[in-house]
């Protein structure tokens, strides 16, 4: 089967202190299959976010990147980005507003499809009864149930999550993943979602990688748990174990 994603040789190099170059990416190859959920463990500083902004097409690096085929090397609607911060979302436009923004750079003028397709992502995350609110007046996990909405009413073949529920209260956190596998689930998206949480990992991801401090991939591993996952979920001690001795 043809990858959704297809990466070769992903370099990526900075400048450091003095006048060389510091390479943060060594090497990366990683075939991701559609509707694969990936999520990416490791320690703070290997490149986990340089890796999905390079995919993103945010950043300038070697080697190839391609999706569905495609070479990538600046952004596109294919692909969509969540980030940890709260304030991701325009601050001066609502909720709606927010959400219908992709949609006018993706070339809908139509006021009519804007408001038929942002009414429908927003009740399929809850948000229907905020839809006039401002950011400053919602919760932090309504404010990323509003941006994973604004990724999601773009229907892009790739979603990519960088730490989004890392912020959030234990409680929030859980609605949050559930609710991510039901979006998951029903609008069979592609995702790389970045976590430091093992658990996390465990109860969203269907493969887990492990990068390690040289910017490499050093552990690839399918997640064969029945979902809903628990700490009371058959063979969860053993990965759990596994993925928490390769991040030591």
């Amino acid at each position: 089967m043809t990858p959704v994603l297809d990466i070769q040789n992903l370099k990526k190099y900075y400048a450091d202190s003095g006048d060389g170059k510091s390479e943060i990416l060594k090497g990366i190859d990683l075939k991701v299959a559609a509707e694969e959920f990936i999520c990416i463990l490791g320690p703070s500083g290997c490149g986990k976010t340089t890796l999905l902004r390079c995919i993103a097409g945010f950043e300038e690096f070697s080697g190839e990147i391609h999706l569905n085929g495609n070479n990538v090397k600046i952004p596109g609607p294919d692909r969509t980005m969540v980030f940890q911060d709260f304030n991701q979302l325009f601050p001066w436009k609502t909720v709606e507003k927010n959400v219908q923004y992709p949609l006018k750079l993706k070339g809908i003028r139509s006021k009519e499809e804007k408001q038929k397709m942002s009414d429908l992502y927003l009740e399929k995350v809850g948000l229907s009864d905020y839809k006039k609110y401002y950011p400053h007046q919602l919760s932090g996990g309504m404010k990323q149930r509003a941006a994973i909405t604004r990724a999601l009413i773009m229907q892009p073949k790739l979603i990519l999550m960088d730490e989004p529920f890392a912020s959030l209260d234990a409680m929030t956190r859980r609605k949050l993943q559930e609710e991510l596998l039901q979006i998951h689930a029903k609008e069979k998206v592609t995702v790389i979602f970045i976590t430091h949480n093992i658990q996390e990992a465990l109860i969203l991801g269907t493969r887990i990688l492990v990068m390690n401090r040289n910017g490499k991939i050093q552990m690839d591993e399918k997640n064969n748990l029945e979902k809903p996952v628990t700490p009371a979920s058959k063979g969860y001690g053993e990965l759990w174990n596994m993925f928490s001795a390769a991040l030591k």
